[in-house]
């Protein structure tokens, strides 16, 4: 046994808190979300950041140039940029009028303002110098409710690991049995991809999120004609907001930035697509190691009533691997927006703003049924062990095979080839036969020769050969479990 002690389980993060009545126009196609991401994404939303951004813009500006924009009428505008104070439908009434919703979210926001500070609305600003910080903090917001469900997903999987870390299993290779394991050691696999997927995801936070201020071709034109410096603008307006910035960007920051975000949740789409697809296997009739332990059970078929005895079909396993499908071609479409006719058109407009609220919400969706497909995830221990007790023991023929090329273990050693060679043809005729590999091993002269029998014994023993799996578990549990992805 190994002493990790795990007091509390990890419980699966829900979509929504019991009882929560979901409108499901918030979600995507009335069906996928989570409660954090509908209060990201949706046109009211965008509302509210783009507000946000507007409001802060003038806060920043007057704080470096106070003669241009008085601070009273700073603060009025940013205390005045949300949508408690603009009702949105004033801003699509708008937008309905003049085809454009910056100018509609603008024009909404002088409308409530003082005579004073009206003038200084989007004061050095092109549509993009609000629209580009205010989906970068979406997405900002995003990325951090993603990485608190994955982290939790991450630990659902290393408490696997652990507590089937005395369980015998077969590992297999191109789906044949190759060499005896633990049960936990492929979830330590699978929470180590994880935590890798949450490493990049903190890269792209920390270096992809690029707000902008600088007019209509990046060079800060409006901001000359006030006899300012635009750069300077620029930099202390996206550290206030708490984003990076390129010196030279365009009308937006080059799309490959944008492509990024897709790719952290097309990359952990793979990792959740691999842990669906193994859970998914081990439930399967042929294979039969894990089943579904939610006293909750699913009907499993219209047609087929017997499966109502597996508790239902791998709905949520086979949903994961969907997402994956979805965000995998989500970044697709970003790597091709990356083509951006300089300074800037709308080619990649729509389809980002479509793909990231959709995506956000239907990737959140399906890490969250992961982690309770993997919470609910019970192990078949007797299956387990005849799993590992069919192979008559020759899947240790590569520790037989270590030892007859090993001169400290051995007095006359075989070549390689040699050794390989033999233990393949004693293995074969093992597993022809029906007949245990060490029985077979001990009429072979030239294996008992070289080593003595209760040598080959032990060292044919399948429940034993797992190698170092179980310091494999024990370290990337301790290394992961718990850990913050985006705490400094």
């Amino acid at each position: 046994m190994v002493d990790i002690v795990i007091k509390k389980k990890t419980l699966p993060k829900r979509r929504f808190p019991k009882g929560y009545k979901v409108d499901p126009s918030t979600l995507t196609a009335g069906r996928y979300g989570t409660l954090e991401t509908v209060k990201i994404w949706g046109d009211e939303r965008i509302f509210e950041y783009s507000l946000r951004a507007q409001g802060q813009s003038s806060l920043t500006m007057s704080r470096l140039y106070p003669p241009i924009i008085a601070r009273n009428l700073a603060k009025e505008i940013a205390e005045k940029a949300n949508l408690k104070h603009i009702n949105p439908n004033r801003i699509r009434e708008l937008e309905e009028q003049t085809g454009h919703d910056v100018i509609a979210i603008n024009t909404a926001l002088e409308e409530i303002l003082s005579p004073e500070a009206r003038p200084h609305v989007n004061k050095a600003k092109t549509s993009a110098d609000t629209t580009q910080p205010a989906r970068v903090l979406q997405i900002e917001d995003s990325l951090e409710v993603v990485a608190d469900s994955i982290e939790n997903l991450r630990d659902i999987v290393l408490e696997k690991a652990v507590e089937w870390i005395d369980v015998p299993h077969m590992d297999t290779t191109h789906l044949y049995d190759a060499l005896p394991t633990v049960a936990g050691r492929p979830f330590a696999h699978y929470g180590e991809m994880l935590q890798s997927d949450l490493n990049f995801l903190k890269f792209v936070y920390d270096n992809s999120l690029m707000c902008k201020w600088g007019d209509a071709t990046g060079c800060h034109h409006s901001a000359t004609a006030l006899g300012i410096d635009g750069m300077k603008l620029q930099e202390e307006y996206c550290k206030d907001l708490g984003l990076k910035f390129m010196d030279a960007p365009a009308q937006i920051p080059g799309l490959e930035f944008e492509a990024d975000v897709f790719y952290v949740m097309a990359r952990t789409g793979e990792t959740m697509n691999n842990i669906a697809k193994y859970i998914a296997w081990g439930k399967s009739d042929d294979v039969n190691i894990f089943f579904n332990a939610d006293p909750r059970k699913r009907k499993g078929s219209s047609a087929m009533p017997h499966k109502d005895l597996k508790g239902g079909n791998p709905t949520a396993e086979e949903q994961d691997m969907s997402v994956r499908n979805y965000v995998m071609g989500n970044m697709v479409t970003a790597l091709a927006n990356c083509e951006l006719p300089y300074a800037r058109n709308l080619a990649a407009s729509s389809n980002s703003r479509i793909n990231l609220e959709y995506g956000f919400k239907y990737f959140d969706h399906g890490i969250r049924r992961l982690a309770n497909a993997v919470f609910w995830t019970g192990l078949n221990e007797d299956r387990c062990r005849e799993r590992v007790k069919r192979s008559f023991g020759v899947v240790t023929s590569q520790q037989v095979m270590t030892y007859l090329t090993d001169p400290r273990r051995v007095s006359k050693p075989m070549s390689r080839s040699e050794a390989h060679n033999l233990m393949g043809k004693l293995a074969t005729e093992a597993w022809n036969s029906k007949t245990q590999f060490i029985d077979v091993l001990l009429k072979n002269e030239k294996v008992k020769s070289r080593i003595e029998e209760k040598v080959l014994r032990k060292i044919t023993d399948p429940f034993e050969y797992v190698g170092q799996s179980k310091k494999i578990i024990t370290t990337v549990f301790n290394k992961y479990h718990k850990k913050k992805t985006l705490e400094d």
